[in-house]
């Protein structure tokens, strides 16, 4: 005998499209009725699941006649799934936030500072453009380790640095772990494994006699037509003025070590009995920092006296171009080897000592001089807002001599040579006959 079967798929039709919804069940034909199973003991169940079928089909029609959408075939059936789990419209809509839209509402209320936007938004147009390669929409559960794994590999074959690769991973897992913890978006904890490579910076540190030997540099027009030869005689005069002001706030950077945000903030009012007393900016969207009090150098003092407004402000991008020319005419023009890992190889760049110099070297120089100075590390800690010895060591910039000159003042190193090896020797001795007690 042969029995024709009935594979159940309903249909229903909105915005002058078809949408079917493959149920998986089979029904013999002669136990198919007006939409029912009968006759066949699997028919309450088969029936159950039909309604539920219906149900979930018609709440998906109206959530997206809602939003007044006319969805893809794929989008309508995931949403019937997701009704026939239990989920409501609320819940759906919630789990349907598309990820990048929800950066671009996050990143303006999120409370951060112009440096951390700023960096979200180079985030948001990174994802943005492997959307665009992948010819996909990312939504959050799709942000999976397999993500992680894929992303990184495109951004490495794009030639970027290992520590800017770091960066969009870092923010990534900021807007993910927002998202689940805070706005309860998805339940996707993947993000927590994500890898956040980073690597320790070039770059370098100018000694206390570099940094006088800029504050004394003499910037006159001969130098200034030295180092650019665009210069018209009309401005000369201007460029000389404006290369002089970064060359003090420079300085009043690395003898504080203090950010560029917040040295380029120091005012009158923050001078009080020789001390320099600010609240770091970084951290206080979040809660309010301890402020940073750190005695002012002869260097500052003298900075001061000049009459330098500490009014005039820079932004850190002109700074950095500025300083750069300063530290060309102070002649610091020596090759040095800058290493960088990009597109997955570590590669090497010889570069000029001026080249590499920007306004993170003030901070680096400060806290660098501070340590060769004997200062506690804890001491310089609270000054740089170091808030682990590792992250401090980081900064830290010894030559091979000068960490050699630093060791030399340990008592291990002062010991008398005899004496020393004297000592060492009744050690192996006593080591050979542990009966025998050492004479005091």
């Amino acid at each position: 005998m042969i029995h024709l079967i009935f594979h159940v798929s309903p249909f229903i039709r909105y915005g002058g499209k078809r949408y079917a919804y493959p149920t998986g069940e089979s029904v013999k034909v002669v136990n198919f009725r007006n939409a029912k199973c009968k006759g066949c003991s699997e028919a309450g169940a088969i029936n159950n699941k039909l309604v539920a079928v219906e149900t979930a089909i018609k709440n998906a029609i109206l959530y997206f006649k809602q939003d007044f959408k006319v969805p893809s075939g794929e989008d309508f059936k995931k949403k019937v799934e997701l009704f026939l789990k239990g989920n409501n419209a609320i819940e759906i809509k919630r789990k349907d936030k598309k990820l990048l839209t929800y950066i671009e509402e996050y990143i303006p209320v999120s409370g951060k500072s112009g440096f951390t936007k700023r960096s979200y938004t180079t985030c948001l147009n990174k994802l943005r453009e492997y959307e665009e390669v992948k010819h996909k929409t990312f939504y959050f559960d799709d942000i999976t380790l397999k993500f992680a794994e894929e992303f990184k590999m495109w951004l490495v074959e794009k030639d970027y640095a290992r520590n800017y690769i770091g960066t969009l991973f870092k923010n990534l897992r900021a807007f993910m772990k927002h998202a689940h913890e805070v706005d309860k978006l998805h339940n996707n904890t993947d993000y927590k494994e994500f890898d956040v490579e980073a690597e320790v910076a070039d770059t370098i540190a100018l000694s206390e006699i570099e940094l006088l030997r800029l504050h004394r540099l003499v910037i006159d027009e001969d130098a200034v037509k030295r180092i650019s030869n665009d210069v018209r005689l009309n401005n000369v005069r201007a460029r000389i003025q404006s290369l002089d002001k970064a060359r003090k706030k420079f300085l009043i950077g690395a003898f504080t070590a203090m950010r560029v945000s917040d040295f380029n903030r120091i005012q009158d009012y923050n001078i009080r009995d020789g001390v320099i007393t600010v609240l770091p900016k970084k951290g206080s969207s979040i809660r309010k920092p301890d402020p940073v009090k750190i005695p002012m150098h002869p260097v500052i003092q003298e900075i001061l006296e000049s009459g330098f407004d500490l009014q005039c402000k820079f932004c850190e991008q002109f700074l950095n171009k500025q300083i750069k020319l300063v530290c060309r005419i102070a002649g610091m023009d020596d090759d040095v080897v800058v290493y960088r890992t990009e597109g997955g190889e570590l590669k090497e760049y010889i570069k000029k000592k001026w080249e590499v110099i920007t306004t993170h070297t003030a901070r680096r120089s400060g806290a660098t001089n501070f340590y060769k100075l004997g200062l506690p590390k804890r001491s310089i800690m609270l000054l740089t807002g170091h808030k682990s010895e590792k992250q401090f060591d980081a900064y830290v910039k010894l030559t091979a001599e000068e960490n050699a000159k630093a060791l030399m003042e340990n008592d291990y190193f002062k010991k008398d040579a005899d004496t020393s090896m004297e000592w060492m020797l009744r050690q192996i001795e006593n080591e050979s006959h542990p009966n025998r007690k050492e004479k005091v």
